[in-house]
């Protein structure tokens, strides 16, 4: 009898030994996961609260705007500057920025066609500029005289809007328009023979004592200090179709630092500072 209940006694230890082990086993796999989902998870807020956003000279003050509304939420935003058009929306689609503001939206849906990618405007839309004809050398459309050369930006988009606006502003006639955008190729009437001068468009305005006039920014006419932006030939009517704002990948329009951003520029404080920067080369959208 004794040797029997040391042999069962034996059995029971050895099994709540094993079970013992195994429970501990658990519990340090356990613990273990634990510790890999809280640094996987430390590791993306950390990545959350690095913003990298891209510019160009012109909007490289909304951008320090946005830097400064951020920093209350905990956000560390670095700021590129770009010096190219095309430069900071081909960043973005590598993935090496978080945001830009750059580039007017037909202009981004346009390269997202041309680069099979899929950036997007945070709504709601921040402001717009304004393309006009500008002159130094003459003071009405009807002063453009025979053989005239205007200078206008050469990429598809901003090249199809100027046709339209000379189209608009009497001194062409557009024939159908036989791909997604106007070119030179679809002028059907050009009465005074004008020449046009394509351009990259940050460089348009450098144009303008070279040639009659020039179809630009008011913001570009401003920097130049050779006009007033008020003093154009003729003003797009289309202007507000074409919004600025807060480009981003598509998958980061409902991003916390993007909406934050643009609650922080529609406040009263920073639409009051846009409007002093600006001076009305750019509008702020309602």
């Amino acid at each position: 009898m004794n040797k029997k209940f040391t042999t069962f006694i034996v059995v029971i230890m050895t099994v709540i030994l094993s079970l013992s082990l195994v429970a501990c086993n658990k519990s340090s796999e356990s613990g273990d996961s634990a510790t890999v989902d809280n640094t996987a998870t430390n590791e993306t807020e950390t990545e959350k609260k690095n913003i990298r956003l891209g510019c160009l000279a012109y909007s490289e003050p909304i951008i320090q705007w946005i830097k400064e509304g951020l920093e209350p939420y905990g956000y560390d935003v670095e700021i590129v500057m770009f010096d190219g058009n095309q430069l900071p929306a081909t960043a973005l689609k590598d993935g090496d920025l978080d945001g830009i503001v750059a580039n007017h939206r037909p202009w981004i849906l346009t390269f997202n066609e041309e680069n099979n990618c899929d950036l997007e405007m945070v709504q709601p839309y921040y402001f717009y500029s304004f393309f006009g004809i500008y002159s130094t050398k003459h003071k009405s459309l009807e002063e453009i005289p025979q053989d005239a050369q205007i200078a206008i930006p050469g990429d598809p988009t901003n090249l199809s809007r100027s046709l339209i606006i000379l189209e608009e502003a009497g001194l062409i006639t557009l024939g159908e328009k036989t791909g997604q955008f106007y070119t030179v190729l679809d002028i059907k009437d050009n009465p005074k023979n004008i020449k046009l001068v394509e351009t990259e468009i940050t460089q348009t305005v450098r144009s303008i004592d070279d040639v009659d006039a020039v179809i630009t920014t008011a913001y570009y006419i401003t920097e130049s200090g050779r006009l007033d932006p008020k003093d154009y030939l003729f003003e797009d009517p289309q202007n507000f179709d074409y919004p600025l704002g807060i480009i981003v990948r598509s998958e980061d329009l409902e991003a916390d630092w993007a909406k934050k951003a643009m609650e922080v520029l529609r406040t009263d404080e920073y639409r009051q500072k846009f409007n002093d920067h600006y001076k009305g080369s750019y509008k702020l959208f309602d």
